[in-house]
């Protein structure tokens, strides 16, 4: 009998002699190659539930194109459509008229993936193409912010985004410092790197966006995820994705205790998720699966009785036995539906000190007073981006003449500024605080100290690099205050407004 699930190939339709033995009561032993496998019927049920659900229930955002938005949501659709260089394309609108595309124009729509993206000057025989192109774009930025990031954060980044660089070719044109700023308070910057190298490389190499998923994973910062999400959703491949909403609705649908981070388990999520995909609207049910983890099937509070799949849970089927083996409920070692997916102890975050400097200087030559920025390293944590000058410490009992020391010798080696001697001259230092940032995998805690110094050396221009491989550039008040920065360094130039105002009222209290 033909397999009726294979692994890395999907679910197919049985074949009618497969359809006549899945009358028999076996057929089930039959199907699956393992105990998590999805029965053809089960895959089946769970598809069209949740593309009901989900064509009735997802939330509109600025970036999903479904037609259930447009024909079910009216007014919310007409907000969303509204957005800037957002395009929503619906081949089943029954309002728009088909209009007889000229031969030229045909030729040009049959090009498919070998047009370039300069082909969307060549006219309305190229809407198709031109659509997929932006609808990828937009799924390719949006999934990439969402990493980590929740989506009430997102939105007013993507549209931002968009506004400024509304397609590939537009973000290909910029560089790594607009793109920072543009990205200063979303965190993981890496992925704002790899966005603009990735579409560099897409302009330069390729021309357009490679429509199968194993040719987006060519693209740099392009995983297996994202490039499932942009095949399936943008040019309707039937390719899986697997996120933490994915994983956690798949874990208790087929009630999965092994390690979600072990090979073997996130093997077997791709491969249940792939007999998932529905081949008409693969995108859609994608879509379905992750909005379902992220709406009902929730990580601590889930909504099973709102779960449209709830029936094939077999977490949920489990918890009930277990209650009903246990008088209930209210047993102090009563499974719930939250112990799957098997939590993973995450090591704790190392501890690092540093001693940051607002190094203010004033000179002759200039209206008002500079501050001092440096550029990190081109690689690694928060690579290529401005901050406070800055020194590693030890320990985090360093002392202030240790933390001084520190500064002082980071000023004059990386960047050749001498305090207090020579050229420039201290007016005033003070302490204005402590600050501890938490990223995913450290714990950094700043001394902070607002350092102010008076120079008469001209070379002290507003843009300039230090020695070796520090690159440093002066900015005034304003500058600094509208720069985007990220959100520790903005969080220090707080806290230093706040101290300069709390001097202020101060020195007017006496």
């Amino acid at each position: 009998m033909a397999e009726m699930t294979q692994r890395g190939k999907g679910i197919k339709k049985p074949s009618v002699g497969d359809a006549k033995l899945m009358l028999s009561a076996d057929i089930e032993d039959l199907q699956c190659r393992n105990q998590f496998d999805f029965t053809y019927k089960e895959a089946e049920d769970i598809r069209g539930k949740l593309l009901d659900w989900y064509d009735k229930n997802h939330r509109v955002l600025p970036w999903r194109e479904n037609l259930h938005s447009k024909l079910d949501l009216g007014d919310k659709y007409e907000q969303i459509a509204s957005l800037p260089n957002i395009s929503l394309m619906h081949k089943k609108d029954p309002v728009r008229r088909k209009s007889k595309k000229p031969k030229v124009e045909a030729n040009a729509r049959k090009m498919g993936s070998k047009t370039s993206l300069q082909g969307q000057k060549l006219g309305s025989g190229c809407d198709k193409f031109e659509t997929e192109e932006k609808l990828a774009y937009s799924v390719w930025v949006s999934e990439v912010m969402l990493q980590q990031t929740r989506v009430e954060t997102v939105i007013p980044y993507f549209q931002r985004w968009m506004v400024k660089w509304p397609s590939l070719l537009d973000l290909a044109q910029a560089n790594q410092e607009e793109v920072n700023s543009m990205w200063a308070g979303l965190g993981y910057y890496r992925r704002a790197r790899f966005l603009l190298e990735g579409a560099k490389y897409v302009s330069g190499q390729l021309g357009a966006f490679p429509r199968c998923a194993s040719k987006l994973q060519e693209i740099p910062g392009i995983g297996k995820y994202t490039a499932g999400a942009i095949a399936s959703i943008a040019f309707k491949q039937p390719v899986p994705v697997v996120d933490g909403n994915v994983i956690r609705v798949l874990c208790r649908l087929r009630a999965i205790s092994s390690n979600v981070k072990a090979p073997t388990t996130i093997n077997l999520l791709w491969e249940l998720a792939e007999q998932l995909v529905d081949q008409k609207r693969p995108g859609d049910l994608n879509q379905a699966l992750m909005e379902l983890g992220a709406t009902v099937c929730t990580k601590h509070n889930p909504s099973c009785s709102s779960c449209p799949i709830s029936n094939h849970c077999k977490a949920l089927a489990l918890v009930a036995q277990h209650e009903s083996l246990t008088n209930g409920p209210t047993d102090t070692v009563a499974l719930v539906v939250t112990d799957f997916p098997t939590k993973v102890i995450k090591a704790s975050p190392r501890k690092e000190y540093v001693a940051v400097c607002i190094l203010e200087v004033a000179m002759d030559n200039t209206k008002g007073p500079l501050f001092l920025l440096v550029q990190r390293p081109p690689t690694g944590l928060l690579a290529g981006l401005w901050e406070f000058p800055s020194a590693m410490l030890a320990t985090a009992d360093a002392s202030l003449e240790m933390r001084t020391a520190a500064i002082d010798s980071y000023l004059q080696n990386s960047l050749g500024i001498h305090v207090g001697a020579g050229h420039y001259v201290i007016t005033s230092r003070d302490e204005i605080g402590q600050y501890t940032h938490i990223f995913s995998h450290i714990r950094l805690h700043m001394f902070i100290e607002w350092l102010q110094i008076r120079s008469d050396r001209a070379i002290l221009s507003p843009k300039m690099e230090g020695k070796g491989q520090t690159v440093r550039k002066w900015v005034d008040a304003n500058q600094l205050a509208n720069l985007g920065l990220t959100s520790g360094v903005r969080k220090v130039h707080t806290m230093l407004l706040k101290f300069q105002q709390a001097r202020i009222h101060h020195v007017s209290d006496e």
